[in-house]
């Protein structure tokens, strides 16, 4: 079907056209069978234009996005592998570390092991709780909308909460996700938001280019044998910012405010079968040992709440 009269349909001649919103889009709700998936609850939400997969069971994350009938995010060889995979120590998080579109770094911990701290921190492999999936009409519009609660606690310890909501709708070429972290507990808590969004082939390529990033960052290396990443901090200016990557056919693009999320880091990985870019925005400057030695957190007080929201845009070029 032509999508420029998808894009243009009103309500009416949805249910005019189509015996169900399933046979263009909407919420598929299913489960991973066998291996180390085994057991996983994956969200599926399709626009009709885009199709991006949720995994409630870490942190809401997204894995699976395509934009178009064409896959935009890096999955890692690791795969999908359930939170009971979950390796805590050192950087045993790359065991179970499936890329995806997004992953949620934090929240006491982000960067290179220290101490205690495993790489990138426990909310990750966090199972969300108090999990809803809704579709409906609200006039011309039909709104998809999932959200859940993943709490990072500990006795004697820390009582996090993150809220997380993302929202679109049929024949939209977009959504938005929507995070408040809440302090439940009765002391200030160190806090640290680190956004891992990573994209993959064939929207990277050595054809491609960043957008949104000083000239000099902007090219892409093709795929070669153990390459090195780089982690490349810079420092944006606009008040609302948006960084992505273009091929020549597709674009895809992050939004974000920088009032909330003020640092940003460039991640490129251009090694044979890891071969990915990420686009990071985070609410700190500092990570690994340097974070906490420095006291660079972000201090949340008791029962008081942080809001960080991202705008995932596609469009055909």
């Amino acid at each position: 079907m032509d999508k420029s009269i998808l894009r243009k349909m009103t309500k009416k001649e949805v249910l005019e056209h189509f015996g169900s919103v399933e046979q263009i889009g909407g919420i598929k709700e299913y489960t991973y069978s066998g291996g180390r998936a085994d057991g996983v609850r994956a969200i599926e939400v399709n626009t009709g234009l885009i199709r991006f997969t949720i995994l409630p069971g870490k942190c809401m994350d997204i894995v699976n996005c395509e934009a178009y009938g064409t896959p935009v995010a890096w999955v890692s060889k690791a795969g999908i592998s359930g939170s009971e995979n979950y390796e805590p120590e050192g950087f045993g998080w790359l065991r179970n570390w499936a890329g995806g579109l997004v992953t949620t770094c934090g929240l006491s911990h982000v960067g290179a092991p220290y101490d205690e701290h495993g790489l990138h921190g426990r909310i990750a492999n966090i199972p969300a709780q108090k999990v809803s999936v809704d579709a409906f009409w609200n006039g011309d519009d039909y709104i998809m909308m999932i959200s859940g609660e993943v709490r990072q606690a500990c006795v004697f310890g820390e009582n996090l909460v993150l809220r997380r909501t993302i929202t679109t709708k049929l024949f939209d070429d977009k959504f938005m996700l929507c995070d408040t972290v809440i302090n439940e507990g009765a002391r200030t808590e160190n806090v640290c938001m680190y956004y891992h969004c990573n994209f993959g082939y064939p929207l990277v390529s050595e054809k491609s280019t960043i957008i949104g990033v000083p000239e000099e960052y902007s090219h892409i290396d093709p795929p070669t044998p153990f390459a090195d990443e780089e982690c490349i901090e810079i420092d944006m200016k606009e008040d609302i910012q948006t960084v992505g990557i273009e091929n020549g056919d597709i674009g895809a693009y992050i939004t974000y405010k920088r009032d909330t999320l003020p640092n940003f880091v460039l991640w490129k990985k251009p090694a044979t079968s890891d071969y990915a870019i990420g686009l990071e925005p985070k609410n700190i400057l500092l990570s690994g040992a340097t974070i906490h030695e420095q006291d660079g957190f972000v201090k949340l007080e008791p029962y008081g709440e942080i809001k960080t929201s991202l705008c995932f845009s596609f469009k055909e070029l």
